[in-house]
């Protein structure tokens, strides 16, 4: 899955203010930990559609403070 960085950090953004902050750092923890997410917060990222989830998982996994 190949984003360009400008249209993933719109994407992002676009995304971003649709999805609570709380949801976006369960999404994290997901992506990242061994985390749950709530039935709410799945359902807000799935309500979002595939573009809206593959982008943020791409835009979070390419950040190099998370990289390591």
């Amino acid at each position: 899955y190949s984003v360009d960085d400008n249209e993933a950090k719109s994407s992002w953004d676009t995304c971003l203010v649709k999805i609570s902050p709380k949801c976006a750092l369960d999404i994290i923890a997901v992506v990242f930990g061994n985390a749950t997410i709530t039935d709410s917060c799945c359902h807000d990222l799935v309500q979002e559609g595939k573009v809206c989830h593959d982008t943020l998982i791409k835009y979070i996994a390419d950040r190099p403070a998370l990289i390591a």
